[in-house]
């Protein structure tokens, strides 16, 4: 039988329908393109915003009108946070969390994928979240924090690099959360011969110590780039989000991450629009971004999730003032990013390839290659030399 997967959202999920793949591999069943008919569709949802769930819908709806005999299996986060939902919405197989064959709630033990179609892999070292953000549906969607142990990530991490990727990416829900310290995990992983560059997915900026970064910047291997989640630059919103930092705090730990790693990228999420988000408070997150000068931001609108304490706050900001907001910081946002690629130029750079003529910097920054031709997932030295739309431009060393 044939089958395709499907994945929306985060890095997580990226990971897990690599490891639903090989578990349909070692099963027999042969995988399909996404434009071919499949006896089998597996979807392995995100229920992040109503957005994601609306995307799903459709998808079924499509699927269902293309090859009216395919049997469509909906796993992941939505079914999980709202099962009721999820099995009325046409899928032939309602999975209640991740489809793996063995104990939903875990994920943690699904079977390795080489990723073979991806220049970077990901590494799962954790999954669940128990901070419960007041806007967030998470942690009804992933559970309790689960972490793996040190010893198996370093093993994963042995395969991964075998397989022939040279850059790993660290993820989880929680990455912080995890329960043996995310420092350990990560020199365990800086130490896998063949990791030439390690990097770490989104972080939170409460967890992380002084003396954390302290270790890190001695790990040769680690990509200086920092997604650390703001999502207000008001104290009052964030108090209100139920976050555990102040923008004193985030401030603080972006400048010790900018005196121990060079040329450091530090990229965020902002939550525009969320309940009571008044125009000073608004005024107070543009200021907060621009003075901490981000490579990029992912700028979202509040979206009220049904299950969380957000959804029901007074004072939700209309959808017109919110978008105005959005394009306002996403302006400032384009240009900081430009700034932060300006301030490349005429730096060294190693860039992991991802075509003959484009990679990313360890610090992320895209990158055209003035001169094509390099082999796909080799890392070339460059000399950023200039600024092109959402790039910089990299020339060869002679």
């Amino acid at each position: 039988m044939k089958f395709n997967i499907t994945t929306f959202g985060c890095k997580v999920n990226q990971y897990e329908s690599s490891g639903i793949f090989e578990m349909m591999s070692q099963g027999g069943y042969i995988p399909v393109g996404s434009g071919e008919n499949a006896d089998i569709h597996i979807i392995n949802s995100c229920t992040v915003t109503e957005n994601s769930d609306r995307k799903v819908k459709g998808l079924i709806l499509r699927l269902k009108k293309a090859n009216p005999h395919t049997k469509i299996v909906l796993c992941g986060c939505f079914p999980k946070a709202f099962p009721d939902k999820a099995a009325a919405i046409g899928a032939d197989i309602v999975v209640n969390g991740i489809f793996t064959g063995i104990e939903p709630d875990l994920a943690l033990s699904l079977p390795y994928s080489p990723q073979s179609e991806r220049t970077r892999a990901f590494l799962k070292i954790q999954d669940g979240c128990d901070r419960d953000c007041a806007y967030c549906i998470i942690p009804k969607a992933r559970g309790s924090v689960k972490s793996r142990t040190v010893d198996d990530i370093r093993e994963e991490a042995q395969k991964l690099t075998a397989a022939g990727h040279k850059e790993i990416v660290v993820t989880g829900i929680n990455l912080c959360a995890y329960e043996y310290s995310l420092t350990n995990a990560v020199e365990a992983i800086c130490g896998v011969d063949g990791a030439e560059r390690v990097r770490l997915s989104s972080l939170e900026p409460d967890m992380i110590t002084e003396e954390d970064i302290e270790r890190l910047s001695k790990l040769q291997n680690l990509c200086p780039h920092f997604h650390l989640s703001l999502q207000s630059g008001s104290d009052t919103v964030l108090s209100r989000m139920k976050r555990r930092y102040t923008t004193g705090f985030y401030g603080n730990i972006v400048k010790s991450i900018r005196k121990s790693f060079r040329n450091a990228a530090i990229t965020t999420d902002i939550i525009v629009g969320f309940p009571g988000e008044s125009d000073d408070e608004f005024a107070q997150t543009l200021a907060f971004a621009e003075e901490t000068g981000f490579a990029k931001i992912h700028v979202f609108a509040f979206s009220p999730r049904e299950g969380t304490l957000a959804a029901t706050m007074p004072n939700q900001v209309p959808e017109k003032l919110k978008r105005e907001r959005i394009k306002a910081l996403s302006e400032s946002a384009r240009e900081m990013r430009e700034a932060f690629f300006k301030s490349l130029i005429g730096t060294e750079q190693s860039v992991l390839t991802e075509s003959t003529s484009f990679g990313h910097t360890r610090c992320y920054t895209p990158v055209r290659i003035q001169a094509s031709g390099h082999e796909k997932n080799s890392i070339v030295k460059l000399k950023i030399i200039g600024v092109e739309k959402d790039c910089c431009i990299g020339a060869c060393q002679v």
